[in-house]
């Protein structure tokens, strides 16, 4: 007969043998889920100004989300305005400059009468005339020539500058207008509507790890919420690099959920992703998004988001 030391001693040496399991903490979450994620606005913050509550049922169409887009309808108004000033200032430079034109192209016919005269007068033969009506006569005609061709000059840059004056106005007008439209488009992104039916559970704060709320002020492109089906389950978690081996050698892999730690299921690793991320708040270290799948869950209605242990051996 073995003495109870012995079978303590045996017992402990089993287990020196056996290698600790890795352990790894998941969530339960959806393939089918529409995220939720803090718009680009014109300042590097922003506010959550309401999240559909956690606990109701969302269908398609439902607004889940608004963010506070005070910022944005104030440059929108301005863009507007803007756009109304460059508009009226284009037609105000086109009154001008076709005044303008006009009145060079008016030029132009004067110097050309004038120049036509001249020349009649100049082509009366000398003998005909004093020596100082003719040379007169003469130098009357040259100088008309020359207000020709300056009136000529005149007129080409009468044109280019109406049509770089309009030009540039209009690219004023288009940009002001590119810039209105861009400010509508994410004025849009401010309300947010379910895409599907499901739930939506609220994402944690990427520094503190603790969960949003309506009213938190957040910065673009943080991931606010989740939109989930109750269909498509699966367990994802997050494996250190070093683990990542380990992970793949594991021969059997179970896990409980955290408000039901009595009871363990088994799982199995469908999806490791290939390229590792850096997670926020977690360090310098790698991490790989990893997906599991069950046969059946213990729980009859989980709930998106519920947390894991994962034992894998």
């Amino acid at each position: 007969m073995f003495s109870l030391s012995f079978v303590f001693a045996l017992t402990l040496s089993q287990q020196a043998e056996q290698p600790l399991p890795l352990l790894l903490t998941g969530s339960l979450v959806s393939e089918y889920r529409q995220n939720i994620v803090a718009p680009m606005s014109d300042t590097w913050r922003i506010q959550v100004q309401w999240l559909k509550p956690e606990n109701e049922a969302i269908k398609a169409g439902d607004l889940v989300a608004v963010f506070d887009a005070g910022t944005i309808q104030a440059s929108i108004e301005r863009l507007k305005t803007s756009l109304i000033s460059a508009q009226e200032q284009y037609k105000q430079l086109e009154s001008q400059h076709a005044l303008k034109v006009l009145e060079a192209e008016y030029e132009l016919e004067r110097r050309q009468l004038l120049l036509e005269k001249a020349d009649i007068d100049a082509a009366v033969p000398k003998d005909n005339l004093s020596l100082y009506d003719y040379e007169n006569n003469q130098l009357t005609q040259q100088r008309a020539r020359t207000e020709l061709k300056k009136a000529q000059e005149t007129l080409v840059t009468a044109r280019q500058e109406q049509q770089n004056a309009l030009y540039k106005q209009q690219l004023v007008i288009e940009k002001t207008a590119a810039d209105l439209a861009e400010a509508e488009q994410n004025l849009s992104k401010m309300s947010v509507y379910a895409e599907r039916d499901g739930a939506i559970s609220y994402s944690l704060h990427p520094w503190y790890r603790t969960k949003l709320y309506a009213g938190v002020t957040a910065q673009p492109g943080w991931l606010i919420a989740e939109v989930t089906e109750q269909q498509g389950l699966y367990v994802e978690a997050w494996v250190h690099e070093v683990d990542v081996g380990r992970l793949r050698q594991a021969s059997r892999i179970s896990a409980r959920f955290d408000i039901a730690p009595e009871q363990q299921f088994a799982l199995q690793l469908q999806e490791l992703a290939g390229q590792g991320e850096k997670r926020q708040a977690w360090g310098n270290a790698l991490y790989y998004r990893a997906k599991f799948t069950a046969e059946s869950l213990p729980i009859s209605q989980p709930m998106l988001g519920m947390g894991l242990l994962l034992e894998a051996r």
